[in-house]
């Protein structure tokens, strides 16, 4: 028999595969829908990497085994295009952002093609076709005329290398996520949407979907939801007030001094009466220099009191020192905190550094060594002595909302999502600004408003985006008094096409709505999501907000965007350093599978490391997979004619069939059975199925039946191998079959086979009862061996797995 000849094969079956349509998802099937989506790709021109793999093969394999099992499966593909590295390269190069973009995605599609992917071309998606874009508009215009996204100058993250704003998602770390280059915070004229609005509902969101306890607990804290109150403190000066929100109502008799944001209003209000303002203003300059994080974090205590004007504590009317501090910023809670030095750590420290006064109002520490934040007595408190701290809480709340100086009141620490980007390759607001009108949306018949064509994708020595230098384009006439106006020329970030993308999948080629309410109504949520951890924080808060505002609006008739979400680990070098181009410790993934087939690479990158655990990447191991494909291949050679599964065999191919049910639960009951289990641990599955190739080998024989169920098991790991046999052997194609079920009846095991050591060495195998206790399984070895139980010094012995016999 001819060896395996894996080029000749993969090459014919990707063939016939584009030939027939294989992988097309048919809307409204009669059969159960399954929807599995992985992130989509950005297209970049060093095409896929060995992420790529680890991260799409376990869908991949979901998706062959969901169309085993009689689902419908949509698995799409599409391409997340617009962004900065395309048009960073465009500014480089001089080449047409969409050239690039389209060159780009030529060579990853015949990359995923090589790798047998089962993705539904027809149903591919580019965020930077007009076609698709118009619809990110007419969601934007959606929030515009509901009045979640507005135009206001705001204090926000800019990265001087790209010359462009970015969202907290994007500088995470106080580095921009593109260039990795350090974020500063500037004064712009931003575009937001309201996304602070959307808080409860996004974390509301967080509950409902299947996913990882640590994955919705990063995504919480970045909500950042507190529950306390507002406390309005007036001013010595003037009729102003400040308000402070805080968590610890209960402490207010502690508060000692108020600590505001540099960039604080109140500052500017009273500048005439503060007498060290130039002090305050050149404080401000520093801390904008500051990135958000490196603010927030608080590690090193700076600030400045204001000198001429006081707080009054709104119970004792004693007046209070203010602070200008950086650690406080406007965009969480008021912009300004009351201080209870006492009872808060970074308090007590900015106390101590300052000279301030720190008063106890919880018994129970002491504060001339540390705050004290446990619970206890209220002290030095007035009407709330005696009181714990939780009953304290309420009483207080309850003073100052029937006394007009504060309210109960909910904050979240996530802001307002600042939308524009100062960039050429990215959606065009459809936005009029006029004198008379102000900022005007387009009608929706007119879009897409498309990008113009230049060769100038820089943006200008002020930080103004390209478009703006684009007269003829960006003069206009206003759509509501026909007058002269202008076009908005910033471009949204590259998360607004991916904010909704999923659901465009659904019906992509629909040129009168965004999408079907039908098609819609039949896919329903996606059923499983998988892609980066570092998306939770990001992509996923920002999809949560666009789909629950569709929700709202009617556009979507479901709550959830996804039901299940799964994030993929990372490989690693053998340093333990993430494999990447940029960190040039990476290989191609195409030199992989020119050398040893796409079937082996696919069954190699699931068996070396878990789906949602990092994996350390080395070649080292690949033969014994390639050694398996090869056997399987051979089996052919002892294949008999008997359509039944052996005796001899039942045990090893139904243990194998269980086990994908345990990994791979393809329904409500089953993903509870076995809650556990069915958490992508493919290399559990691939062990099993060589389990029972190696019990083939060692038996010299497996039946028609036997090998047909085990091919359709291998099928979805080894699509190329597995349709070729199947299709020599049994003259059809692989993916018309049916997954077979396991028969839980012959898994029932009544003997096993003991291994007997005596001194350490094997010396017997011995059949005896499953669970046999110590004494029988003693018995049998010595009578098989003919030994004196006299001379028995010792019995180490695990049942159903070795009895050794100390003598």
């Amino acid at each position: 028999m001819q060896p395996y000849r894996f080029k000749e094969v993969e090459k014919k079956w990707r063939a016939i595969w584009e030939e027939k349509k294989s992988f097309k998802a048919e809307d409204f099937s009669s059969k159960p829908k399954y929807y599995i989506l992985t992130e989509f790709f950005g297209p970049s021109g060093k095409g896929i990497h060995l992420g790529h793999v680890k991260c799409f093969t376990p869908t991949e394999v979901i998706a062959r085994y969901k169309r085993l099992k009689g689902f419908n499966v949509l698995y799409p593909a599409g391409w997340d295009a617009f962004g900065l590295p395309t048009e960073n390269y465009a500014i480089k190069t001089g080449e047409q952002p969409e050239a690039v973009t389209n060159r780009n995605i030529g060579v990853f599609k015949r990359q995923l093609k090589r790798m047998g992917y089962s993705f539904d071309w027809d149903r591919e998606i580019n965020t930077s076709d007009p076609g698709y874009y118009r619809w990110t508009q007419w969601i934007f215009l959606r929030l515009f005329k509901n009045g979640l996204a507005y135009k206001a100058e705001g204090l926000v993250n800019f990265c001087p290398h790209c010359m462009t704003t970015l969202s907290n998602e994007d500088s995470q770390g106080g580095v921009c996520d593109r260039c990795h280059g350090e974020v500063t915070q500037e004064k712009r004229n931003v575009w937001y949407l309201r996304m602070k609005d959307y808080s409860e509902k996004i974390l509301a969101g967080v509950e409902d979907i299947d996913m990882k306890e640590s994955l919705k607990e990063a995504q919480r804290n970045w909500i950042g939801k507190s529950v306390g109150g507002e406390v309005d403190f007036s001013v010595t000066a003037g009729d102003e007030k400040i308000t402070v929100f805080t968590t610890r109502p209960d402490t207010l008799f502690g508060a000692t001094f108020v600590v505001v944001a540099p960039e604080h209003p109140l500052i500017e209000k009273l500048k005439a009466n503060i007498k060290n303002i130039d002090d305050i203003m050149n404080y401000k300059k520093r801390a904008a220099s500051k990135t958000a994080v490196d603010r927030s974090a608080g590690n090193e205590k700076t600030g400045v009191e204001i000198d001429g004007v006081k707080a009054v504590h709104p119970f004792t009317n004693e007046a209070i020192p203010i602070y200008a501090a950086d650690y406080i910023m406007m965009g969480y809670g008021t912009g300004a905190v009351m201080a209870v030095p006492a009872h808060d750590e970074r308090d007590y420290e900015f106390a101590k550094l300052f000279g301030a006064p720190i008063k106890e109002v919880i018994s129970g520490g002491d504060i001339s060594r540390e705050a004290y934040a446990g619970d206890g007595v209220l002290v030095n408190s007035d009407f709330l002595n005696g009181c714990n701290v939780e009953a304290a809480k309420i009483k207080m709340t309850e003073r100052l909302e029937e006394t007009g100086r504060g309210r109960k009141m909910i904050n979240y620490k996530m802001r307002d999502w600042p939308f524009n980007r100062q960039r050429y390759w990215g959606e065009p607001f459809p936005i009029v600004i006029c004198d008379e009108c102000g900022y005007v949306p387009l009608d929706e018949e007119d879009l897409p408003l498309s990008l113009p064509k230049t060769d100038d994708f820089a943006p200008d020595a002020a930080g103004n985006g390209p478009l703006s230098k684009i007269n003829e384009w960006k003069k206009c006439v206003c759509p509501k008094c026909k007058k002269p106006a202008v076009r908005e020329t910033d471009t949204m970030p590259n998360w607004a096409g991916s904010s909704w993308y999923w659901l465009r999948f659904m019906d992509p080629k629909n040129d009168k709505d965004f999408v079907s309410r039908e098609k819609l109504e039949y896919w329903g949520a996606v059923d499983l999501y998988t892609g980066g951890v570092e998306h939770v924080t990001r992509h996923m808060l920002y999809a949560s907000f666009w789909h629950n505002f569709l929700y709202d609006i009617g556009e979507v008739p479901h709550k959830l965007p996804f039901k299940r979400r799964m994030c993929n680990g990372l490989i690693l070098d053998e340093t333990g350093k993430k494999m990447s181009k940029s960190s040039n410790n990476s290989i191609d993934p195409l030199d992989v599978v020119e050398r040893y087939g796409a079937d082996a690479f696919r069954i190699y990158i699931l068996f070396i490391g878990e789906y949602e655990l990092n994996t350390l990447w080395s070649l080292k191991n690949i033969s014994g997979v390639t050694r398996f494909l090869n056997a399987v291949w051979m089996l052919r050679e002892i294949t008999d004619d008997r359509d039944i599964v052996s005796d001899k065999h039942a045990f090893t191919l139904n243990a194998a069939l269980k086990k994908y049910e345990e990994t791979i639960a393809d329904s409500e009951a089953a993903h509870n059975a076995y809650a556990d289990h069915n958490d992508f641990k493919f290399n559990t599955i691939i062990a099993a199925m060589m389990t029972f190739v190696n019990e083939i080998k060692a038996d010299g024989y497996i039946t028609r039946e036997e090998f047909r169920r085990f091919l359709i098991m291998l099928n979805p790991f080894a699509p190329h191998m597995t349709s070729e046999i199947y299709e020599n052997l049994f003259g059809k194609d692989i993916m018309d079959e049916s997954f077979p079920d396991y028969d839980a009846s012959k898994l029932t095991v009544s003997a096993v086979q003991l291994p007997v050591q005596v001194n350490g060495k094997l010396r017997s195998v011995i059949t005896i009862g499953v669970d046999a206790p110590e004494a029988e399984a003693l018995g049998t070895a010595l009578e098989a061996l003919s030994l004196d139980r006299a001379n028995v010094k010792k019995v180490i012995y695990k049942a159903n797995k070795i009895i050794n016999i100390i003598m």
